[in-house]
């Protein structure tokens, strides 16, 4: 008996926003490489750049270009978890040379212009391209929506973790963010009774048979238990202080620089916008994690009969 299934993919082919994830890495990162490697020709030439720097880049490249390089086709050649985190989250199955080609340029031009006018804007175009592969990069799994088995498959054994499934009737609300003319797809946070929220892309010819699919979903009674903290109260007081004492220094941190008025051209900023990430990241962690401890048991079986 074959069951009826419908599945998709938001690759570069098909979508501006997944092409932009898929090359935004590549693009900051061989656009650096591209300048870095056009500074030291300038260099050199002008007369700029002494026997011994270029020795001294000739051996950081040796040790750390080809070893490095050399480790990455390995990992991605011969690796397990490795290959497979590559693959999702930097799109190598879905590649191509003009696409690099075009992509480094243009990261050079960005990187280039950056440093011209606003060198603080560089660490931000890191940022962002980090950002793009961790978040956008998920984005571009496939999508399998199985109709007879009323359950939404993100992913494949193949990936990093194995496939998401999610089983419609588990499902507790859901939320479409539509870009309009801009693209052909739509975006659905789907949120489920257990597990974090999933962002699924939906191409609009698919759009009507998910709505239907998620509709049910809601209407039916859930078969997943809710969940729970994962960490005991100490542990998230622990957490919290170790948030605000983040974010303490941070602020410390950031009332010395101004008071001295010598901020090393927007450099010494940075540790104070890692020191916030960290204290953010730590006090939402904790604070979520307070909700699920505080949130109100579902009635048990005895008591609703």
């Amino acid at each position: 008996m074959t069951t009826e299934s419908i599945r998709w993919t938001m690759g570069p082919h098909n979508s501006w926003l997944s092409r932009l994830a898929v090359y935004a890495p590549y693009a900051i990162g061989g656009g650096l490489g591209l300048v870095v490697l056009l500074s030291l020709a300038v260099f050199t030439i002008v007369g700029a750049v002494t026997g011994s720097t270029l020795a001294l880049v000739v051996v950081l490249g040796l040790v750390g270009g080809p070893m490095s390089l050399l480790y990455c086709w390995l990992l991605v050649q011969y690796g397990t978890n490795g290959s497979k985190w590559i693959a999702q989250y930097a799109g190598t199955d879905r590649l191509t040379k003009r696409g690099i080609v075009v992509a480094t340029a243009v990261g050079a031009v960005l990187i280039a212009g950056t440093i011209g006018t606003v060198p603080e804007l560089t660490l931000a175009l890191f940022v962002l391209g980090f950002l793009s592969m961790v978040f956008l990069g998920p984005l571009t799994a496939t999508v399998t929506l199985e109709l007879d088995e009323r359950r939404l498959q993100l992913g494949g054994d193949d990936d990093f973790g194995g496939p998401t499934v999610i089983d419609l009737e588990n499902v507790i609300g859901v939320r479409r963010l539509s870009p309009g003319p801009l693209s052909r797809w739509q975006f659905v946070v789907i949120r489920r009774v257990h597990g974090p929220p999933r962002f699924v892309p939906v191409p609009d010819r698919h759009a009507a048979a998910v709505g239907r699919a998620l509709e049910w979903g809601l209407a039916a009674t859930p078969t997943a238990p809710p969940k729970t903290a994962g960490t005991t109260r100490p542990m998230r007081i622990v957490l919290a202080a170790i948030g605000i004492g983040l974010l303490a220094f941070a602020v410390g941190f950031a009332a010395l620089v101004a008071r001295s008025g010598d901020s090393a051209g927007g450099r010494a900023f940075v540790p104070v916008v890692l020191l916030v990430s960290f204290a953010a990241v730590a006090l939402g962690y904790a604070g979520y994690e307070s909700w699920l401890a505080r949130r109100p048991a579902p009635p048990s079986d005895e008591n609703t009969r």
